[in-house]
């Protein structure tokens, strides 16, 4: 069934931090169970530490100097930022509590949209509220509900991108709405292995890798709700956080509990991200075909911490990552679950 496929290994040198004594330093291999994609866990956490502390310095600097140009702004998002066609979205935006959903500027895809989740320019990690990401949900599932009842669009996926270091253009909290007639590759891979595991076992891929997980105990973090929470065995990128919507396929079934469960525990791991001392994440939340119930697909969430706003930032992306599509992270997703455990208590 599902098997945790991982190799052990080590490099050895003679290490300059060490008076250029004999250094051993342990590597791991481990591959997805359902993607097949690697990843490698490598030593050096503490060394590498420092990269993802926080400056809040230069933070609060940043969110101060860009504050009056921010077209996602309140005083400014009326005037300065694009309208849907009225065949669309009659009202040109829309607008639910603190948030307000238009047209990317920009488009990525086919039907391509942001929604500014708050009136405040800058977040803390800490201040995330579920109630924000919420109403930002919303607004993002009436938009896709449109894409494919005027455009028939099929795929759409859901993302954030937070700070510089995260691949944020802008300061102001915001996420992307995307819908499109092709599928990305990540849930290309997942409609068809878990096609194949389904046809082959008779039973859903994601459900079984749940109750495995619950039963190691290694890596499982909690349920909120409808969602289940728990960091991978082979995760993409550091302090990976993964979420299942449990019996969903895709957006369009999704309910208002859904997404609550969703916004809370996604605020709990940036809880922990903050309390790491980091600044920037990306998630992404994923969708199986538009309309169609499947049986052998979850909808789902993953959560990545990122490299942090620093007078001189290393970036935590490199060659093997972008093109060899290698994960390398510090942390084994079981330590990372351990420090994780308290915040889904």
């Amino acid at each position: 069934m599902i098997r945790f496929k991982k190799l052990e290994d080590k490099a050895i040198l003679h290490s300059p931090l060490k008076d250029f004594e004999l250094d051993f330093q342990p590597v791991e291999y481990r591959q997805d169970p359902i993607s097949h994609l690697t990843t490698f866990v490598r030593t050096g956490r503490a060394f590498w530490a420092g990269i993802y502390k926080t400056d809040d310095a230069l933070l609060e600097k940043l969110a101060r100097e860009t504050q009056d140009k921010c077209f996602f702004c309140p005083d400014k998002v009326a005037t300065a930022t694009p309208r849907f066609p009225a065949d669309f979205i009659p009202e040109g935006r829309l607008t639910r509590g603190e948030a307000t959903i238009f047209p990317n500027l920009f488009a990525q895809k086919e039907y391509s949209a942001i929604v500014a989740i708050t009136k405040k320019h800058h977040l803390k990690l800490d201040e995330f509220q579920p109630d924000l990401l919420y109403d930002a949900f919303k607004l993002a599932v009436l938009y896709l509900h449109r894409a494919y009842e005027i455009g028939g669009a099929k795929y759409a996926e859901i993302g954030c991108n937070y700070l510089y270091p995260g691949g944020a253009s802008i300061m102001h909290p915001h996420i992307q709405v995307i819908a499109s007639h092709g599928a990305h590759y990540l849930i290309d891979i997942y409609i068809e292995k878990g096609k194949e595991h389904y046809e082959r076992y008779c039973q859903n891929y994601w459900e079984e890798l749940i109750k495995k997980e619950k039963r190691l105990g290694e890596r499982y973090l909690g349920k909120i709700g409808s969602t289940e929470w728990f960091t991978p065995f082979a995760p993409i990128r550091e302090d990976e956080v993964n979420a299942l919507v449990w019996g969903k396929s895709n957006f369009l079934e999704f309910d208002d509990s859904d997404w609550q469960s969703l916004a809370d525990g996604l605020c709990r791991v940036l809880k922990y991200y903050y309390d790491q001392g980091f600044s920037c994440f990306n998630y992404a939340i994923y969708s199986g075909p538009l309309g169609q119930k499947l049986s052998f697909l979850w909808a789902g969430a993953k959560i990545v911490s990122r490299t942090s706003v620093q007078p001189y930032p290393v970036s935590d992306n490199w060659y093997s990552s972008n093109i060899l599509l290698d994960g390398f992270i510090t942390e084994p997703p079981e330590e990372v679950a351990k420090a994780l455990r308290t915040y889904f208590a």
